[in-house]
């Protein structure tokens, strides 16, 4: 009689749970979550990604300012700094979830991604075809299953091979993940030659986040490029359906978010940094974007 499949259990994380140190100790941590084991409420840093897959139920939930829903079959990847809070999450809620540090998935050499990077900001959610959902949940099946596996008694030193299997179980798991938003996106589809507009908007991208802190001139951009800044503004416009002001806050909020979070500056040296006349500025900037004033977004840590 053919036996019944087991999918492993939700993994129960213990108040006490250090992420942080499980993350610098592995890299990753694969964990199923039922909605008594999902996390209310985070803050999510940059350096880290999240890669979800909803196998049953429903979710709703906050990414800053911003409310997102994710059903069975659709997964989510978090992968730059945000505030996450959840609001409803339905009883039969079921996900496989694998948070990793940017240096576990990508090696040095992995090539610059910023239009995935811009896409996964603006489109966090994805619904996933049959076969995919079948191909991420025997993945992540694979991986518990070799977590799981118990050393024999006798056996003097640990298996050399099992860290390594379940490393690379996991990185797979993320970037067929990666690999399927990267599919999607607009610009330099599989297969399809990238045009020269794109190509103008990728870079405009990659020197905004390089200089953004400091330079907020278009004819910067423009001159750096070799357009007008009216050419510039009008292939901005089309291939991403956002304006030069607009891509300025999103680089410009990304940067505050991991200053006030990961290195804890204050609200005053934030605004400072990043070249504002002053903090009030700053946080009428801050607030139109997130829907937070600096303040509400420090105290939301505390409170976390």
């Amino acid at each position: 009689m053919k036996q019944k499949k087991e999918c492993p259990p939700p993994l129960k994380m213990p108040a006490d749970l250090n992420w942080d140190e499980l993350l610098h100790k592995n890299g990753y941590i694969a964990s199923a979550i039922d909605q008594q084991t999902i996390i209310s409420r985070r803050i999510w840093g940059g350096n880290t990604s999240c890669c979800l897959v909803c196998t049953r139920g429903r979710a709703s939930f906050n990414m800053d300012a911003i409310h997102y829903e994710l059903k069975a079959g659709e997964s989510l990847i978090i992968d730059s700094d945000f505030f996450l809070l959840s609001k409803e999450v339905s009883k039969d809620f079921t996900a496989y979830a694998v948070v990793a540090t940017k240096f576990f998935l990508f090696s040095p050499i992995f090539p610059d991604t910023f239009d995935l990077h811009f896409y996964i900001m603006r489109h966090p959610t994805l619904k996933l075809s049959t076969k995919d959902l079948k191909h991420l949940t025997q993945i992540f099946e694979m991986l518990k299953f070799k977590e799981s596996e118990e050393e024999p008694e006798f056996q003097l030193f640990p298996n050399p091979f099992s860290r390594q299997i379940t490393s690379q179980l996991a990185k797979i798991f993320c970037l067929d993940l990666y690999d399927l938003y990267r599919k999607q996106l607009p610009m330099g589809k599989l297969g399809v030659k990238t045009s020269t507009k794109e190509n103008i908007v990728l870079r405009f991208l990659q020197l905004l986040r390089e200089n953004v802190e400091k330079e907020r001139r278009i004819s910067f951009y423009s001159k750096a490029l070799d357009i007008t800044p009216q050419y510039l503004a009008t292939i901005l416009k089309k291939v991403t359906g956002l304006s030069t002001n607009q891509w300025m806050h999103i680089l410009i909020i990304e940067r505050a978010k991991h200053l006030l979070l990961t290195e804890n500056k204050s609200i005053q040296d934030v605004a400072r940094i990043l070249n504002y006349p002053d903090q009030s500025t700053f946080g009428k900037m801050f607030k139109a974007e997130t829907g937070l004033s600096p303040i509400q977004f420090k105290k939301e840590i505390t409170n976390r």
